[in-house]
């Protein structure tokens, strides 16, 4: 088919089955709808997608211990567990939903054309993937490291599964792509998605202060000594930044990038994935990290405090919107 739509979401990722590891809500083949910052952290956001790898761009969080699904941590309440940071209020919710509410309001205006877009059920209440928390980011502990090691495909769910196959859906309606613009273009005028120059200001903020933790006294000297703690096992050339690890060619070694045979890491990556967590916690590099980048934001948050109250506000309408758009249009299980 020519002419389809192709669309980037705001960090320039083309939305598509195409290892970007957000492809369970994002209907790719003939169209693709915007990632709508749903996941300023690395892209589009797997949410609870367990049918991709891990993503060798993604930023890995360390701390001590962490439960199977994680849980919001109360707001302004540390927790290096979940890596919870005082912006994490005015980020889009860590899920995809927001695009399927979308497809749900496009197969609605398209059956009005007699043009089927087949959007399937999906557990809107399937739990966060244990790798990563409520805010997005990648989480890495001892306890996730040895049963997942750096892998973030956790078995196909039955949402999942019903996405592949709306993914392998080919319309064949005649004028299906015009029908398809101006559903998109009305839906979106009705429901506008979030601003992104909204959500790079939060983003912005995030990454520099990333950054500037690392940067940090504190943050250099407990690089150095988690390099000091994984230099002996013998893992390959190490970043200067723990973040950093492992590489894409170490995680293409290990299997944990696509085309992929099993979603189970091997023994191999089980024991270098716990190796960089342990290293991690006892180094003080995930502690001094996570106490800089608290403070930071705190600072950061009082000195955007209007522009950030109103990122929120446009936030939290937009959530609401989509999981009312949901509840009246998505189908039975």
């Amino acid at each position: 088919m020519t002419g389809v739509l192709e669309q980037l979401n705001p960090t320039g990722h083309r939305l598509a089955g195409d290892g970007n590891h957000g492809a369970r809500f994002r209907r790719v083949p003939v169209v693709a709808a915007l990632c709508t910052a749903m996941m300023v952290f690395t892209g589009c956001s797997p949410g609870t997608d367990s049918s991709e790898l891990s993503d060798p761009d993604s930023t890995w969080k360390g701390g001590q211990g962490t439960s199977d699904a994680p849980n919001p941590a109360p707001e302004g309440v540390k927790n290096i567990a979940l890596w919870a940071l005082p912006l994490d209020e005015f980020v889009p919710e860590f899920s995809n939903l927001d695009n399927y509410a979308e497809q749900l309001l496009l197969a609605s205006c398209l059956q009005e054309s007699g043009i089927e877009w087949p959007v399937p059920w999906q557990d809107v209440e399937e739990p966060t993937s244990p790798v990563f928390n409520p805010a997005g980011r990648r989480l890495i502990s001892v306890e996730i490291a040895q049963k997942y090691g750096f892998r973030t495909n956790l078995g196909p769910s039955k949402s999942a599964q019903l996405w592949e196959e709306f993914l392998a859906y080919e319309p064949t309606e005649p004028g299906f792509q015009d029908a398809f613009d101006e559903c998109l273009a009305g839906t979106r005028e009705e429901y506008p998605i979030l601003e992104v120059e909204d959500t790079l200001v939060v983003s912005g903020l995030i990454t520099q202060i990333q950054e500037q933790a690392f940067l940090s006294p504190d943050g250099q000297e407990a690089a150095d000594r988690w390099r000091a703690c994984m230099q002996p096992l013998g893992f390959g050339k190490l970043p200067d930044n723990p973040d950093e690890f492992p590489s894409i060619d170490l995680l293409k070694e290990l299997g944990s990038v696509p085309p992929v045979t099993t979603v189970e890491p091997s023994a191999r990556e089980v024991e270098i994935a716990t190796a960089h967590a342990t290293c991690l916690d006892s180094s003080g590099f995930s502690e001094a990290v996570y106490e800089q980048e608290w403070n930071l934001q705190e600072s950061a948050l009082q000195q955007e405090r209007a522009k950030l109250d109103r990122i929120r506000d446009a936030v939290k309408t937009r959530e609401a919107a989509v999981r009312e758009i949901i509840a009246a249009n998505a189908p039975r299980a």
